[in-house]
């Protein structure tokens, strides 16, 4: 801590200043979206550096126009790389990212102090909410805010993560803020669709093929040929990320590489256990479990494995912690889920646990509890009217 503490120290007696903050960014043909994002961000911040990846609509020009330093990356299928182009003309003690489609929201402007602060962490997580298209996700927490030092690099081609010493940065040296948060607004679904199609699963695909992928990035691709409809091309995703698995599945260990592991786990037991496929989707649950006690979605389908199971009184178990879960807001904030899983969902679990055990009452109250989370819940609605007619009766 003391070589980072010498550097940052250095490095503000030659500027001059105890704090200074960079804004970094990446962009091609953003003339929608650039200037909402400039604007949220150009009051906080010491120095704007755009790198432009070859726009042709005149996004050079509106970044020009609140006072950005433009630079130019011949664009070559890397993020990272790009990324890393861009902090490395970054001139301040600090460093924030954003994208183009997202918005800094400073709620308390206490960010230059929180920087100046003797504090030793290495980065800040920020919250980045979705604006549209994903309503009922919990934020996102992501480190957007980092201090200006060679050994904070950028890694891999796409979807990039930021790592200290070519290592994940360690949790104690990354801090959480609560302002400012991101959002984060995202694109047409016609135009995901095209850039998924053009862009990003060509990428994927090269990299699958030169030097494979990620877990995370084999559950990316797999979502984008599902939205691509192309389902085929999907599962055969999901079956090599089940195959790189079963090692850690039969073993027990945690994969090094668990950056949305818990989604993966999530989405296979789900289809183990439309498929019948009872063992695979119990050992699923079980080292989710384990390895992610506090993620609702894993604690959820357990539930559904073992009413299937036949031992629905312990589902309940599993059911109630989501909801306990979503009331301390002591879930796995790692990655963002439907939050409907901590409530509305959960909810359905226990009326469908209390259903096949019998007990019709309980079951009618989690219904109820259900249409509380959500008064249009169509399968609270559903069951009520069946409990309605087998308790008049």
């Amino acid at each position: 801590m003391e070589l980072i503490k010498g550097k940052v120290d250095e490095m503000a007696k030659d500027l001059g200043a105890p704090c200074l903050l960079t804004l970094c960014m990446i962009v091609k043909n953003e003339r929608e979206n650039l200037p909402r994002c400039l604007a949220s961000a150009q009051p906080y911040v010491d120095e704007i550096i755009v790198v432009d990846t070859g726009s042709n609509d005149g996004t050079q020009e509106i970044a020009a126009a609140y006072g950005a330093n433009i630079r130019y990356f011949k664009w070559c299928d890397d993020f990272a790389a790009a990324r890393n182009y861009s902090i490395s003309q970054a001139t301040g003690n600090w460093i924030l990212v954003l994208d183009a489609d997202e918005e800094l929201v400073v709620t308390k402007n206490e960010l230059r102090e929180q920087l100046s602060s003797q504090s030793e962490v290495l980065a800040y997580s920020l919250i980045r909410t979705e604006v549209n298209g994903q309503e009922g996700m919990t934020p996102l927490y992501t480190p957007r805010l980092f201090r200006n030092l060679p050994e904070l690099k950028y890694v891999n081609r796409f979807h990039e993560q930021l790592q200290y010493q070519n290592q994940s940065i360690q949790l104690h040296l990354i801090g959480h803020i609560q302002s400012p948060i991101i959002l984060h607004y995202g694109y047409a679904e016609q135009q995901v669709l095209q850039k998924n199609l053009t862009r990003n699963i060509p990428i994927l695909e090269s990299i699958r093929k030169k030097e494979g992928l990620s877990l995370m990035l084999l559950y990316c691709l797999a979502g984008m040929y599902n939205a691509t409809q192309q389902p085929e091309q999907a599962q055969e995703c999901y079956v090599e990320a089940f195959e790189r698995l079963l090692p850690n599945l039969i073993a027990g260990n945690s994969p090094e590489d668990f950056k949305f592991v818990p989604s993966l786990l999530f989405t296979l037991a789900g289809q183990s256990l439309q498929q019948k496929d009872y063992e695979t989707a119990r050992l699923l649950c079980q080292r989710g479990l384990e390895w992610y006690p506090n993620f609702p979605p894993i604690n959820y389908i357990t539930g559904f494995t073992l009413i299937e199971l036949g031992f629905p009184l312990a589902a309940l178990a599993y059911f109630e912690k989501c909801l306990l879960l979503g009331q301390e807001g002591s879930y796995y904030k790692g990655e963002p889920f439907e939050f409907s899983f901590t409530t509305t969902e959960a909810a359905c679990g226990m009326g469908a646990a209390y259903m096949a055990m019998n007990q019709l009452q309980e079951a009618k109250n989690a219904f109820e509890l259900a249409l509380s989370f959500d008064t249009s819940c169509t399968v609270a609605k559903h069951n009520l009217d069946r409990l309605g007619e087998i308790l008049a009766s």
